[in-house]
């Protein structure tokens, strides 16, 4: 009884606790389409998870493949649930990004994001991309060609037009919208006060 009730806690633990990603299919030059933005990049610095369970890596980009992103850019993962990935500072990655809204993006395990395995542990996921993490860099580069960084201002134009905006009028701009505010409030007192007087 007590070695059922093991192997039971042992399969639910498995069942709570692990990821369930599908089979990871070999990257092709059409699979890279369901991607906004790949790159081969490296991690300068980490912001830890927020109380939604996210976290974010702050990347430099080596080699832009696909998407218009600047060459320093944020990427955000999921660091609390079961499908929670992780980074470290000075790590390499090849990233497949989505969007999740304008210039925010997004990886996910069961992606096709990988890791530069450098300290002589397995690479797993060589396995089943069928190539070494140089050998996916080098296809990306041959299949998608090298793409020009985004310009920061062609990247939030667009943002800016789509949010509230706050402009404030110069000194100039003032100083005449205070002279017309006088003028006008001259001109209801002048003719408020006329029409007073005729009603007596």
């Amino acid at each position: 009884m007590k070695k059922c009730l093991f192997l039971f806690f042992i399969l639910l633990s498995n069942f709570v606790f692990s990821c369930d990603c599908p089979p990871l299919e070999v990257i092709t030059k059409k699979g890279t389409e369901k991607y906004d933005v790949i790159f081969y990049g490296k991690v300068d610095s980490i912001i830890p998870c927020n109380t939604q369970g996210i976290g974010t890596a702050y990347f430099t980009i080596g080699s832009l493949y696909k998407g218009a992103a600047e060459q320093h850019v944020s990427v955000d993962y999921d660091c609390t649930s079961a499908c929670m990935m992780s980074f470290a500072k000075n790590e390499e990655w090849l990233i497949y990004g989505i969007y999740q809204r304008f210039d925010l993006i997004t990886v996910e395990l069961c992606g096709h994001s990988r890791k530069k395995i450098t300290d002589g542990t397995t690479d797993f996921y060589a396995v089943a991309a069928q190539r070494t993490f140089d050998e996916e860099n080098k296809f990306l580069q041959d299949a998608l060609g090298i793409q020009p960084y985004g310009k920061h201002n062609d990247l939030n134009d667009q943002q800016k037009e789509l949010k509230p905006h706050n402009d404030q009028p110069s000194d100039l701009g003032k100083l005449w919208l205070l002279l017309i505010s006088l003028a006008a409030m001259g001109i209801v007192y002048i003719v408020s006060k006329k029409f007073f007087k005729n009603d007596k």
